[in-house]
């Protein structure tokens, strides 16, 4: 722990960081930015109603040099620069403001800085194009800084505008933000987190949308928490395979709900190392009497603890016989040493067709059908079809 760290938990440990009313009714808000951005401004404006100030801008500064600075903004202020006045301001005046921000950034973190503090006399802040402009549109005057993170990559920090006719900072002004220092330093801090897992998150979705098995994670009480496109469409056929209102998966019967929700349940004990059983697959027959889903679970262990830490649970894929993609069976063919018979068969298999179907695209009796199936079954190790196509789809996942 640094100086500074030391220096607020202290700070805390002596009780200068109280709650009160006003405070309390902005921590909701301020925690909800974490996961949506886009509620700082309500959270700000209940931030600035608890200290009596007229605006508030939050500037959140990346580590790399050339990101851009994110600015969150209280309605005074985001009403004012979506004006024609604001945009001239953006983009002509905001620079300004930047000496402004570089002494906060060498301030310990949790200090309340006034803008005289900077070198600059009240009448010579007044007097700056930037503070005119903003008295004159927004109706701010004296400011104060405040920056909320202690560590070298990061520069969180806010400016709290007091209205333009007030000389003096209320005397609410510091208890509450004192208050209110520990959890907006939290809610930052959190929402950076959240951000990167999100982008991480998002970015295996959209890998996991390119295979064309229906794929998802379930936790140990049968609720999905991810999933891809592929399962999305199985899931809107309604055809035997569906999800609750709870977010489990939804069975024909309530047998099969039994296993299925026992099934992943097992797996899920497995990645704690309570249970032996490395997999689960079932069959889901379909009311429209298509060939039935394939659906096997697996042990699923969140060890980066990115979902939640120490999560244990299953991963769930689920194969539609009557839409498996177009598969490049070469290499499964070489691995098992089909004939080119075989392997004609094969592809026709995974089409889903029946074996009489396949003996008149092959232009051969269904008996000599048949005797290749069970001759492809036996190189390849299964017992049915089921087992066949789930084989060729854990060898050749389709990806497209």
């Amino acid at each position: 722990m640094g100086r500074t760290d030391y220096a607020r938990q202290r700070k805390i440990d002596e009780g200068i960081f109280v709650l009160n009313a006003n405070n309390v009714a902005a921590l909701p808000l301020i925690y909800e930015t974490a996961t949506n951005p886009g509620r700082w401004r309500r959270a700000l404006d209940t931030v600035a109603e608890a200290l009596e100030a007229k605006a508030i801008a939050l500037l959140i500064r990346q580590p790399d040099s050339l990101s851009r600075d994110k600015q969150m903004l209280s309605s005074a202020y985001l009403d004012f620069v979506r004006s024609p006045a604001g945009i001239y301001y953006g983009l002509c005046l905001s620079k300004l403001q930047n000496p402004d921000w570089d002494y906060l950034a060498r301030q310990p973190s949790w200090r309340i800085t006034q803008d005289t503090e900077t070198g600059l006399t009240a009448e010579a802040l007044d007097s700056r194009a930037d503070y005119r402009m903003l008295r004159r549109k927004v109706g701010v005057g004296r400011r104060w800084g405040v920056r909320f993170n202690a560590d070298r990559l990061w520069f969180d920090a806010a400016s709290i505008a007091l209205p333009a006719d007030q000389a003096a900072a209320p005397a609410a002004l510091a208890p509450q933000l004192n208050g209110l220092l520990p959890h907006l330093t939290k809610a930052i801090e959190l929402g950076r987190t959240f951000g990167l897992l999100k982008a991480r998150y998002k970015a295996v979705l959209a890998a996991l949308d390119h295979v064309k098995i229906g794929l998802a994670v379930a936790l140990p009480s049968g609720e999905l928490i991810v999933r891809n496109a592929e399962l999305d469409r199985i899931l809107s056929l309604q055809d035997g395979l569906s999800v609750d209102p709870s977010g489990r998966l939804a069975m024909p019967s309530e047998d099969l709900q039994a296993e299925v929700q026992a099934g992943i349940q097992v797996v899920g004990d497995a990645a704690a190392g309570k249970s032996r059983k490395a997999e689960f697959l079932v069959a889901i027959p379909r009311p429209t009497r298509d060939p039935s889903f394939l659906l096997e679970c697996a042990p699923l262990v969140d060890s980066s603890a990115e979902i939640a830490s120490g999560l244990q649970g299953a991963l769930i894929s689920v194969v539609d016989p009557v839409s498996v993609p177009e598969i490049d069976m070469r290499r499964f063919v070489k691995l098992y040493k089909l004939t080119r018979a075989e392997a004609g068969v094969c592809e026709l298999m995974l089409l889903g067709l029946t074996t009489e179907v396949i003996a008149e695209h092959r232009g051969v009796s269904p008996l000599t059908v048949k005797n290749q199936i069970s001759v492809i079954y036996s190189k390849v190790g299964v017992a049915r079809r089921s087992e066949f196509i789930r084989l060729v789809m854990k060898l050749l996942p389709p990806v497209g």
